[in-house]
């Protein structure tokens, strides 16, 4: 025979909507009323959430964030507002950075998961990067609330897992067309790894370029090979490329570094763009494209949260991104 909250109310004294609250582990519940809803519950068999379990022992409430690099400037925009918003429910943040290491980041993600099960382990999990395999992924979510933020959120479309991401696609179109406008239809895409967000601003970046130039051949450059060999910018300059579109923000800090050092200032002579929009392009006056950083993080936390209090709907949520000329790329000379 299946228990109803209309049973555990009446075992409590309390009402209906009260005995709701607190099973969902609702803040406006005091202590008290939570032991004594969750106790009855229990007594009668009637399924009680984790989260209102552990408010009602008073353990701490901890969500575990999961980070590809926690030192790369987007990651470390998204995760300071996964904090922020996480103590705005009164939880703590368990962090787990992989330091770009795929190993530690499966394993990472598996630690988080089988700490659930003690008093003070996670009640949930923000995972912050596209490089975990689906099947991991979807594993973890069948033992704890897990909301993912990244570029690889289309892959788990149908497990009911709840993502948020960005339309950086549209955002990397915007940026390739300002860069027309100033005649800039020659340029270079430069890598900063295999990260889904890299192949995928990389596609983007060979479509349009086709589109623009007499010729479709495929410009790109990988940045470790620029940092260890500068001169091959050089190169890149005298085969006719005018702006160099690095894959972010980061990407393009380095690439400003590595040809000053071969004694080429890129601003002087070719266009240099990053992509996220994180403080680092303020500061080298870049323009971006910038991705809600603040608000990403912000919104993976509330979707695990959401989850915790009983939200069954799946989310997947496209955040817009916003081109950011801070400083005008240099232009192409007119011909004539």
């Amino acid at each position: 025979m299946t228990v109803t909250l209309a049973e555990v109310a009446q075992a409590t004294g309390l009402s209906r909507s009260l005995v709701s609250l607190a099973l969902r582990g609702d803040d406006g519940v005091s202590v008290p009323c939570r032991e004594r809803v969750v106790r009855a519950a229990d007594e009668l068999g009637l399924p009680v959430g984790a989260l209102a379990r552990r408010r009602a022992s008073g353990d701490p409430l901890v969500i575990g964030v999961l980070v590809t690099d926690a030192a790369h400037p987007f990651h470390a925009e998204v995760l300071a507002s996964a904090r922020e918003t996480a103590a705005t429910f009164g939880f703590a943040v368990r962090v787990v950075d992989a330091g770009r290491d795929d190993a530690r980041l499966a394993a990472g993600l598996e630690a988080l998961v089988a700490s659930a099960g003690t008093a003070d382990g996670v009640l949930g999990v923000a995972v912050v990067s596209s490089r975990l395999p689906r099947a991991r992924v979807v594993s973890a979510a069948r033992r704890v609330p897990v909301a993912v933020l990244g570029s690889g959120a289309g892959l788990l479309a149908g497990t009911g897992i709840d993502t948020v991401s960005v339309d950086e696609e549209s955002g990397m179109r915007e940026l390739l067309l300002y860069l027309a406008s100033l005649g800039h239809v020659r340029t270079c895409f430069v890598a900063e790894s295999a990260f889904p967000s890299t192949t995928r601003r990389g596609r983007v970046h060979a479509e349009v370029s086709g589109r623009l130039q007499a010729t479709a051949d495929r410009c790109t450059a990988d940045i470790d090979v620029l940092v260890a060999e500068p001169g091959r910018v050089r190169s890149f300059l005298d085969d006719g490329v005018t702006a160099f579109v690095a894959a972010n923000d980061a990407t393009a800090g380095r690439l400003l570094a590595a040809a000053r050092a071969a004694g080429t200032d890129l601003p002087e002579v070719a266009a240099v763009t990053g992509f996220d929009g994180t403080a680092l392009a303020e500061r080298l006056d870049l323009t971006t494209v910038e991705q809600p950083c603040r608000r990403l993080g912000a919104r993976v936390v509330e979707l695990v949260v959401e989850r915790l209090r009983g939200r069954r709907v799946v989310r997947h949520e496209v955040l817009p991104t916003v081109l950011v000329p801070r400083c005008r790329p240099r232009s192409v000379p007119s011909e004539g």
